[in-house]
């Protein structure tokens, strides 16, 4: 019996000396963890604060390219490197170290797309945005918005001045919110598009341009009205997807097969820089759908214009991105033609000025022109139509951690 005892107690001490190590080791491994933890979670937050110190330097100075070396930070170190990639963009490498552990983050800068823009302006010319009117994407004014009523943005609204409410108890609804004192520059000319068309595209001088796409994949041209007509594959005709007419003005109709930027450039005062659209100019696959990989890009010095003839009195479909340096979209005769249906586009607007493309009577009742039915292409959110032009600023594209 005593033996026994003594067994129970020989055993027993070894079992709680046992749990007592396992709970020492689970203690020490908690301790551990935590402090990997902590450890690792301060390095990060030096990296993050490195990341935007580096990005505060970048948007007061878009040539600064110094960076850091083991600079001291909360008892930690960080370092920053800056450097150039493709396409005019900045790549900032932040590591941020601490108690042995080690975090990075890696952003990218570049000049963003104006295709990104479901609708932009430089002068609003007084035209009021109105009850019934909807924008499904961004929206951005380098003067102010004017609401009569209650208007209703989808996308995040920014202007550079302000909002004006005519009257005062307008409720425009900012669904993906507002921001004023933001300022966004167009580009000062084309001279990428141009360049663009030269070295890889194709491009004329001098002349107007016809253009008639074709759902195979082809685009029909020729430089004269009623000139000889040649077809090629779009691939062919321009490799890197931009056709520019310099000095020229540019027609366009179809339906689009591909990737593809058109142009006009050229001065307004010598009667040429626009794009003239003869007729529908949509693409072959529905842009809704997931399976799409068409996109147009529609770019002018002056305007994109609706013509006035037989085939866009009764409507017209418009499927891509408009850019307009100097002038806006408008409709040939607004103010004479016929009543001419709606204007059922699907892209974005990006224009120096709002131009009209009807005239309407008490408010609302159209006499002349067109209705709008616009609806923006959520893709042109990542995606943009070849050599698109650019924001003058360098914005965040991108933030890896």
């Amino acid at each position: 019996m005593g033996r026994m005892s003594l067994f129970l107690v020989i055993g027993f001490n070894i079992l709680f000396g046992l749990m007592g190590f396992n709970l020492s080791r689970v203690s020490i491994d908690a301790v551990e963890n935590h402090v990997q933890y902590y450890s690792s979670t301060q390095a990060h937050n030096i990296a993050a604060s490195a990341a935007n110190l580096a990005c505060n330097q970048i948007f007061l100075n878009s040539s600064w390219r110094s960076g850091y070396s083991a600079v001291p930070f909360s008892d930690g170190e960080f370092d920053v490197r800056i450097e150039d990639v493709a396409g005019s963009r900045v790549r900032v490498s932040a590591r941020g170290e601490y108690g042995g552990e080690t975090a990075s983050i890696s952003i990218l800068f570049g000049p963003s797309s104006f295709a990104k823009f479901a609708y932009y302006s430089v002068v609003e010319g007084g035209i009021y945005w109105i009850t019934g009117d909807t924008v499904w994407g961004p929206w951005h004014s380098e003067s102010k918005m004017t609401v009569h009523g209650d208007p209703v943005f989808y996308g995040k609204a920014t202007m550079r001045i302000g909002l004006f409410k005519n009257p005062s108890s307008s409720e425009p609804k900012f669904y993906g919110g507002f921001e004023t004192g933001v300022s966004v520059e167009l580009p000062n000319d084309m001279s990428e598009l141009i360049a663009a068309a030269q070295a890889g595209g194709r491009y004329y001088t001098e002349t107007d341009l016809w253009l008639t796409f074709n759902a195979n994949g082809t685009v029909t041209y020729k430089t004269a009205s009623a000139g000889p007509e040649t077809t090629a594959t779009i691939a062919a005709f321009a490799p890197n997807g931009v056709i520019l007419a310099n000095k020229g003005n540019l027609h366009i109709k179809g339906t689009v097969n591909g990737r593809v930027t058109v142009a006009a450039t050229g001065s307004s005062g010598g009667g040429y820089g626009n794009v003239i659209l003869d007729d529908d100019i949509v693409y072959a696959q529905d842009p809704f759908s997931t399976s799409c990989d068409d996109i147009l890009g529609i770019c002018s010095e002056n305007s994109v214009v609706i013509a006035n003839n037989a085939a866009n009195n009764s409507n017209i479909n418009v499927h891509g991105s408009i850019f307009c340096r100097t002038g806006g979209f408008t409709a040939a005769d607004y103010n004479t033609r016929p009543i001419s249906g709606t204007i059922r586009l699907v892209g974005g607007i990006q224009q120096y000025q709002r131009e009209p493309v009807g005239q309407f009577q008490s408010g609302s009742v159209i006499i002349h022109g067109f209705q709008k039915n616009y609806r923006y292409d959520e893709r042109l959110m990542t995606d943009e139509p070849p050599f698109y032009p650019r924001t003058r600023k360098l914005e965040i594209l991108s933030w890896y951690e």
